[in-house]
Formats: C-alpha cells, structure tokens, sequence
C-alpha cells in the first residue's frame, strides 16, 4: 500500500464524496460531506417518480473527519481515478458503481464499473457500513 500512496499521493481534505450503486433490485448512494472536523455519512435509498431520480434517506452518522481520510488512504482512493471497469460478457446480473468524489481542494476522482471494481472497493464499502451502524444519528 506504501507505494500506490507514495506514487499517488494521499488525501488530505475532501468536499464530497459519492458512491452510487445499482442493481437489479435496487439503487443505493452513499454519500460523505465534510463539515469542519466532521465527517457526515449518508445511505439514500433512490427511488423513481415523475421522471426523476428521488433519494430518500436510510441512515446518517457523524464522525470525526481523520477516520473518513484514513479509510479513504487506506483504500487508495486517488488510484481509483479514471477505473472503468467492463462487464463481463455473458454476465447479465450484477451490481454497476459511479464513484465521484473531491478531494485535496479541487482534485477530482471519477471511477465506473460493472459487476469490475477497483482495488480495495469491498474495504472502501465495509468502512461505510462500519461508521454508519457504529456511529448512528439518524436510521429509518
């Protein structure tokens, strides 16, 4: 892990940060904001109506900002820029991802997939989930 932060770099500051995820049953995002030392984590469950995507708020937490940066470097989210990872031919299901996020006062990172995910995507994921059901605000 050393060597993808020293050839990319590590994050020090985010703005926002958004994984969304979709499936054949379901379309979730996940969304990080930073708010001075704080960090807020939200689950959205999105929705269809009247033509538009509508996003409606499962579970929110708060939690300080270096355990967002660290899970973030730990997962080497910079290396993530410009992943567009194909299906599979033949595969039909799965789960799509669009990841976007900026970072490091302005630096943008965008990464895509089917059913393909960056290194560390599960690590990324499971960090979400931990803060979220750790360090509950609000759950639905």
């Amino acid at each position: 892990m050393r060597n993808i932060i020293e050839l990319f770099g590590k994050i020090k500051s985010f703005e926002t940060v958004k994984l969304h995820t979709s499936g054949m049953r379901h379309v979730t995002e996940y969304e990080i904001v930073m708010r001075g030392n704080k960090a807020e984590v939200s689950q959205y469950a999105v929705g269809y109506r009247d033509g538009e995507d509508v996003r409606h708020l499962q579970k929110r937490a708060v939690c300080p900002v270096e355990r967002v940066l660290k899970l973030m470097n730990k997962c080497c989210l910079l290396s993530w820029d410009g992943f567009h990872g194909k299906r599979t031919k033949g595969i039909k299901d799965g789960t799509n991802f669009i990841f976007k996020a900026t970072v490091n006062e302005g630096k943008e990172i965008y990464a895509t997939g089917s059913q393909r995910f960056p290194t560390h995507y599960s690590d990324f994921k499971e960090g979400i989930f931990e803060i979220l059901n750790k360090n509950k605000e609000f759950r639905l």
